[in-house]
């Protein structure tokens, strides 16, 4: 069974203004909001009531939207003043193929950013943070570029890459500081992602975790700078014990590769990820509660 949590906040009837979600049927939802239309007022979501994502604007007059179940469960709605669109920002990837475009969950990140943020994926098969800092083509163009927010995504090279590439996880540490340092230096905000994990299950149908010891170092380094943490590792965990061996099999690469995604594996991880971006960037997201593309 099914636990359903949804709230409607911040109608004021006096103003003209109403939110309510209806219930129709056994498990259909509809949310009805409206605004008097020289007062329009933007529809948000949130889950956790800090990082909220537009659904509609401007609501002006009467609008209503059915809901599924996956779109309503856990959620709190809320009407908003309309603003202006937030000023554009630069968002930049960093890490290995597991976060690029052509295998990895960066490829899917772009759908769910509106126009006003440009999405760069500088994230490069093989790359470790040794290889990223000692003077590479990605580190000259962030440099030059100098995005407002970086996603930090290294590790799997750093750990089993070759002689050139292999950190410890004391120096994959050291280096990961020096990363949110530079990132800092031009006002960036970086935020750090845990390893996405090979989809190997064990006789009870369980997610066998990768080696804790490149994520722990990344955690240390979050809490020491106080800089936002992304667990993808746990979150893909929860999400693939959820799915069970045979449900995850459409987001592998091929048949053989269950490290890399299909397409439709790196929408639905990098659902996860926006899904936990710092709050700031609510203003920039669309579409992070709308289903996952599960097949």
């Amino acid at each position: 069974m099914s636990f359903l949590i949804c709230a409607a906040l911040a109608s004021s009837a006096g103003f003209g203004q109403s939110l309510s979600i209806i219930k129709s049927g056994e498990s259909n939802y509809w949310i009805e909001a409206s605004a008097p239309a020289n007062n329009p007022q933007t529809l948000q979501a949130s889950a956790n009531l800090h990082l909220w994502a537009d659904i509609h604007d401007p609501v002006q007059g009467q609008y209503s939207s059915p809901l599924g179940g996956m779109t309503v469960a856990q959620r709190y709605f809320r009407l908003v003043p309309s603003a202006p669109p937030a000023p554009p920002i630069v968002v930049m990837l960093l890490g290995d193929s597991t976060a690029s475009d052509d295998a990895g969950w960066g490829g899917g990140m772009y759908g769910y950013f509106k126009p006003n943020a440009t999405v760069v994926n500088y994230s490069q098969p093989a790359d470790s943070t040794k290889e990223f800092l000692q003077q590479s083509d990605e580190l000259a163009k962030m440099l030059l570029v100098q995005p407002n927010y970086v996603f930090v995504a290294f590790g799997w090279e750093d750990a089993v890459g070759d002689p050139d590439r292999y950190t410890t996880p004391e120096e994959f540490r050291t280096n990961l500081v020096t990363i949110c340092q530079i990132v800092r230096g031009f006002e960036g905000v970086p935020i750090l992602v845990t390893l996405l994990f090979y989809r190997t299950f064990d006789d009870n149908g369980m997610v066998i975790p990768p080696d804790p010891a490149w994520n722990d170092a990344m955690k240390e380094v979050a809490a020491e700078l106080q800089t936002p943490l992304i667990d993808l590792t746990q979150l893909t965990v929860d999400l693939c014990n959820q799915l069970g061996p045979s449900g995850t099999e459409f987001m592998n690469a091929s048949p053989t590769d269950v490290l890399h995604l299909s397409p439709a594996g790196a929408v639905v991880v990098a659902r996860l990820v926006v899904n936990a971006v710092p709050d700031a960037l609510g203003p920039y997201l669309t579409g992070i509660f709308d289903p996952p593309p599960v097949p």
